[in-house]
């Protein structure tokens, strides 16, 4: 063989990552070489060519992130979800294709000729290090990893269907597993689902089959339970298409679109889909199961469990919820309790014609007092909204960073999400007789699309 990968990122990892590629080639003498790496999406359509001549070692380095990223983007419009909402026509997570080749001619001024990299065949590059890399829409600090890929089994665990036990918390979010929410309060929790590791057909998956809901009242007792399977003809789930399937059906049926679930996970959602809390509600569990091998929920197999109380402590404001993208590439959630307020702020440009019309078009020239003398041309309305958090602890406070570094930001408005920009953010600390500290938060921000300005 030609051309040798010896370094690759994993499967999965983050599109904004450093994406290092190292090969080698047995032809890395010939005349005018170039190693050749090509880009394409699960189709297999080009995407971009890139083309590298070899460092002073004969080594080709590649970094694919500049090219990679551009091609993933946030999961608008999964907030309202009502179903499992698989990934399609979104772009938080894409799979990629990368195949490596080689170009060289037969002299210093010959014509050059591209092969697969694979003996001597003339042809498109075709070494590859993985059947297809999914990439996530996130990203990851470079004092936040030991090499350069994201480690990936913080909320990624490929096994054997086989009725394993396990209790992880893999949902696609650093939030703490028990938060507060409003009843009106729409929210989703996303996770990795089926084969990742860039293995095409195996039945080595990460199951996440069904999400059940249930209510507890105020003294700890259940009374209701919902169940929402990750299947395509409850929604847009899958790749199952009916409970009737096990995983062993479904393996070689994966795509980019059901490699990454969203699950209604807020009350807005749950009404949405006709199932309302029940008025005696204090707080729900949301716990995702993998299939057992006779076909129920493996109650042994937990992906994460996450809780959620009710909030009746803020009536005296109505709480600003904000959705935004996180390091993950999917939706975090919070909603600003406290004081909310709008200052306007209004810009105006004028001139000032004379108070004679010498326009006139009759004989005289009339007196008029209604006639302008400062007249608007321009006006322009820069609402600037400002909200408080309650008191916060340090995971909260740093989690809430990730609003302010985030370039997708949207706010709930009712049933609506409309973008919004942050334009600021000030924290007070506060500390106690014990040394704990805590956090509160107030951030300024205007709507991305605001007022249309009357002339």
């Amino acid at each position: 063989m030609a051309i040798t990968i010896n370094q690759d990122p994993t499967s999965p990892n983050m599109a904004n990552n450093t994406l290092v590629f190292s090969v080698s080639s047995t032809q890395v003498a010939q005349p005018q070489f170039q190693y050749v790496a090509d880009v394409r999406n699960e189709a297999g359509t080009l995407i971009q060519r890139v083309k590298q001549q070899p460092n002073p070692t004969g080594y080709g380095v590649f970094d694919l992130s500049q090219i990679i990223k551009f091609n993933v983007g946030p999961a608008d419009g999964v907030w309202k979800t009502t179903v499992a909402q698989d990934n399609s026509g979104r772009g938080c997570s894409k799979d990629f294709k990368i195949y490596f080749g080689e170009e060289y001619g037969t002299s210093a001024s010959s014509s050059v000729t591209s092969y697969t990299g694979i003996g001597v065949a003339t042809g498109s590059a075709a070494v590859s290090g993985s059947n297809y890399y999914t990439m996530l829409d996130g990203l990851v600090g470079p004092n936040d990893k030991v090499s350069w890929n994201w480690a990936s089994s913080s909320k990624l665990d490929e096994h054997t269907i086989n009725d394993t036990t396990f209790n992880f918390q893999f949902g696609l979010t650093d939030f703490p597993a028990t938060q507060s929410i409003n009843t009106t309060d729409y929210q989703t929790i996303s996770l990795l689902n089926g084969n990742l590791t860039g293995v095409t057909s195996s039945l080595v998956a990460q199951d996440v089959w069904l999400m059940e809901v249930k209510e507890y009242d105020i003294t700890g007792s259940e009374i209701n339970t919902e169940q929402y399977y990750n299947n395509s003809d409850l929604g847009n789930g899958g790749p199952r298409v009916s409970n009737a399937q096990i995983w062993a059906d479904v393996d070689q049926d994966q795509n980019q679109d059901t490699r990454l679930i969203h699950f209604p996970a807020g009350p807005q959602n749950f009404a949405d889909a006709g199932n309302t809390l029940n008025a005696n509600t204090a707080y729900y569990v949301c716990t995702f199961y993998e299939q057992a091998t006779d076909g129920f929920p493996n109650e042994n197999g937990k992906w994460g469990t996450y809780r959620f109380d009710l909030n009746t402590d803020c009536e005296a404001y109505t709480p600003v919820r904000f959705a935004w993208k996180n390091k993950y590439g999917v939706w975090d959630y919070y909603s600003y309790t406290l004081v909310s307020t709008t200052t306007a702020n209004i810009e105006r440009q004028n001139y000032e014609q004379s108070f004679v019309n010498f326009s006139s078009t009759s004989t005289s020239v009339s007196y008029d007092k209604t006639r302008r003398g400062n007249t608007n041309y321009y006006n322009e309305i820069n609402k600037q909204r400002t909200v408080e958090s309650d008191w916060l602890d340090q995971t909260y406070a740093d989690l809430l960073n990730e609003m302010f570094y985030s370039a997708d930001v949207y706010i709930q408005e009712g049933s609506d999400f409309l973008p919004v920009v942050m334009t600021n953010a000030s924290i007070t600390e506060k500390t106690n007789p014990r040394g704990q500290k805590l956090f509160k938060y107030t951030a300024e921000y205007r709507l991305a699309n605001d007022e249309q300005p009357r002339l």
